[in-house]
């Protein structure tokens, strides 16, 4: 891979020129970022997806942990679809859109029966086979999809019916149309989060005894996740392997990439894949968005790319999420901020040695770990391979730009 480039000290004189290059295009931007991505748009994470489908289909339940900005969504609903194309039940709940108990119940039980029946009188007759005690009712969005709603009271008993109803109702659903479903769970460290306690027990409870369905626990918070499954006093400790995403292997991005540049009317050389990957530390919804703004950038106005156009690119991205960026440094102790800034100069493998320490002026070892604690609960760096890396590349040349 070619070395890096120091895109953050390129001159920010390229950003009054960058309008004139939006003008005019007609074709589509064949990049995608900030949205969940199928089909042909997905880069292929041909090793994750067959490892995934493997286990799940065998029965085997899963605890995904992944970084933000990775592509865990877009790789589950993907995983989901294949399933699907090979007979399985599917149904997917993003924990995220809840904040209580009854909601994620509610939410569950309408997900799991809409991946059997889509049609509104046929979802309310199931619904009221399986769910009957819960006195269900069907309704529509304002797509025109069915919704299902049901019967929850506020009571400690009322909460304690739809738990057992719904916290049953996969296996009931599977035995009954006699196919495995695969149930995912997006965020799943969210429900620690939900008022009251004694959730996460009952759901194990219920879900180790189900014999015709797999589960799927996905996450970004990792360290939380992690713990759900590996630590002896959870309540999920070993209900399942853990699996971690990293980076979409060069060797399959980078054909991935060059086959949309060439969709989009643009030659790239390998080098120039390589820089692209190196600039965005091969992160997909950074290499996405750098993608895309290369191409609104040259698109009908250049045949090939350079090097310099990333520098262009990257620029302008920097310009749009210094906001972001302003707002995430200020909330940072002063300690913080150096501690980024050694990082973003010389690198997170050795961050404990006598000479980082020094050369950065960081002060003693504990204050240095109590900083990286807390810039890793705020996911502002990831680990890898024993290594700090600040999570968002763009950010990294952000912080570079401030660096003395």
């Amino acid at each position: 891979m070619s070395p890096r480039v120091d895109y953050a000290r390129l001159n920010y004189a390229f950003l009054h020129n960058a309008g004139k290059h939006n003008r005019g295009l007609r074709m589509q931007n064949p990049f995608k970022f900030g949205s969940v991505v199928t089909g042909d748009d997905f880069a292929d994470r041909r090793r994750e997806l067959a490892e995934l489908a493997r286990e799940l289909a065998d029965g085997q339940h899963l605890f995904l942990l992944s970084p933000r900005r990775f592509g865990k969504t877009s790789l589950i609903l993907t995983l989901l679809d294949r399933l699907h194309d090979r007979g399985a039940l599917v149904a997917y709940v993003d924990v995220f859109r809840t904040t209580t108990p009854a909601q994620l119940l509610e939410l569950t039980a309408g997900t799991i029966l809409g991946a059997a029946e889509s049609r509104p009188e046929r979802l309310l007759r199931l619904a009221m086979d399986l769910l009957g005690r819960l006195r269900p009712q069907v309704g529509a969005d304002a797509t025109g999809r069915p919704t299902l709603s049901l019967d929850i009271g506020t009571s400690p008993r009322s909460l304690l019916a739809l738990q057992e109803e719904v916290l049953a109702l996969p296996e009931r659903l599977a035995v009954k149309r006699k196919r495995r479903l695969v149930l995912a769970f997006d965020e799943f460290q969210e429900i620690l989060r939900f008022p009251g306690a004694g959730l996460e027990k009952v759901m194990r409870s219920h879900f180790q005894r189900h014999r015709h369905v797999s589960y799927l626990f996905a996450g970004s918070r990792q360290a939380t996740l992690q713990d759900m499954a590996t630590r002896e006093r959870s309540p999920f400790y070993k209900f399942g392997r853990v699996m971690s995403l990293g980076s979409i292997p060069p060797g399959e991005f980078a054909p991935f990439l060059e086959a949309r540049f060439k969709r989009g009317g643009l030659a790239v050389t390998q080098e120039i894949l390589d820089a692209v990957l190196a600039a965005a530390d091969d992160v997909p919804y950074n290499v996405q968005r750098l993608c895309h703004q290369l191409w609104n950038l040259r698109a009908g106005e250049a045949t090939r790319l350079t090097e310099r156009d990333i520098g262009e690119a990257l620029a302008i991205i920097l310009d749009q999420d210094g906001p972001y960026f302003s707002a995430a440094w200020e909330r940072l102790s002063l300690h913080q901020r150096q501690v980024l800034q050694a990082i973003a100069k010389g690198g997170g493998r050795n961050v404990f040695s006598g000479d980082f320490l020094t050369t950065h002026r960081l002060g003693s070892h504990s204050s240095v770990q109590t900083s990286l604690r807390l810039l890793l609960k705020e996911q502002l760096l990831r680990k890898a391979n024993g290594e700090y890396r600040i999570a968002d590349p763009f950010f990294r040349e952000w912080i570079g730009t401030r660096s003395p």
